[in-house]
């Protein structure tokens, strides 16, 4: 009796054994990988990404290192070769994030120039989730465009290297051309050519789908004065800078000079007497040069963000200055 027991309880623990249970229920399949962001690269065509810096929300999603996973409604292949059949869960360490939403994938939207949508900081990008596989969908994700693998403003450097602002050339009175120089005790009026006067853009570049540029606009602009007198007639030697355009004015301006030049009295006090004017005191040799400060926007597919005013200078002119002798022609 023992022995015929004995053979039972074999013959039950058997189909166990033999993975039955298993059938019903087949283990996880397990696949390595990368993860993987694939980016419109803003000529029609996609970018693939494998580099994910760790403070990326591409890498922490989900948690560095995890594994996605999906159950199988239909039998396949995982990503590297391994077969799973409907029912079964694949667990895999292959994240795929493609920019668009599922009813946009492939349709790029397109943007004007000129657009404006927003500050930059407030920016998304859409991304469907895949695992394993583009079989395979399981979410939607939204990163910030400051995100580490899409922030457009490590592209500063290389878009302020495209920006060749023209440079301000100096303005030359009319008393230069007649007699060589300014003079003594009259004022000179302070100015550029209108070339430089204008806003000015850099050239586009484009990175990782965004299309980007820099916009700069004069918004001031002043004079660095250095005067140095003659030895032989000794007057005050005059080291400042002559305010001309504040922020938030508008220059006139004519074909020849921003801001238009006035009609100026025959003789004024020496230094400096009101915006873009600057008299010099005596003989001597004065160095000028002229100073804009230009308020920058940084453009990236519409959305913008204003950076640092940027400083341009004139390159500097030195003009000598004599006096004119007073001649009695009257009777």
């Amino acid at each position: 009796m023992k022995r015929i027991a004995l053979v039972v309880l074999v013959s039950l623990s058997l189909p166990g054994h033999i993975g039955f249970a298993d059938r019903g229920n087949p283990s996880p399949v397990a696949v390595a990988g990368v993860r993987v962001v694939d980016i419109r690269d803003g000529n029609g065509g996609v970018q693939r990404i494998t580099s994910i810096p760790s403070s990326s929300l591409f890498r922490r999603h989900g948690g560095d290192g995890s594994s996605c996973s999906f159950t199988a409604s239909l039998p396949g292949t995982a990503s590297d070769g391994q077969s799973y059949v409907a029912g079964q869960l694949v667990q895999s360490k292959r994240w795929m994030f493609i920019e668009g939403l599922p009813m946009a994938l492939g349709e790029a939207p397109p943007l004007e120039p000129t657009v404006n949508v927003g500050p930059l900081a407030a920016a998304v990008r859409h991304f469907t989730i895949f695992c394993d596989s583009l079989v395979h969908a399981i979410g939607i994700i939204d990163v910030p465009a400051r995100d580490p693998l899409l922030d457009p403003r490590s592209q500063l450097t290389n878009l302020r290297n495209r920006l060749q602002l023209v440079r301000p050339a100096l303005f030359s009175n009319p008393v230069v051309a007649k007699w060589g120089g300014l003079i003594a005790r009259y004022q000179s009026w302070l100015a550029i050519g209108p070339a430089a006067w204008k806003s000015q853009r850099s050239n586009t570049a484009l990175w990782r789908g965004w299309t980007m540029y820099l916009f700069a606009r004069p918004i001031s602009m002043d004079f660095i004065i250095d005067f140095t007198p003659a030895r032989q007639h000794p007057s005050a030697p005059f080291h400042g800078v002559v305010a001309c355009v504040l922020r938030g004015t508008a220059p006139s301006g004519s074909a020849v000079a921003v801001p238009a030049m006035p009609a100026l009295p025959p003789q004024s006090t020496p230094g400096v007497n009101g915006p873009c004017r600057w008299t010099p005191p005596g003989p001597g040799s004065v160095t000028v040069q002229a100073r804009l400060s230009f308020a920058v926007t940084f453009w990236a597919s519409g959305y913008t963000e204003t950076l640092a005013d940027y400083v341009w200078t004139s390159r500097p002119t030195v003009f000598s200055i004599g006096e004119l002798a007073a001649v009695n022609t009257g009777a």
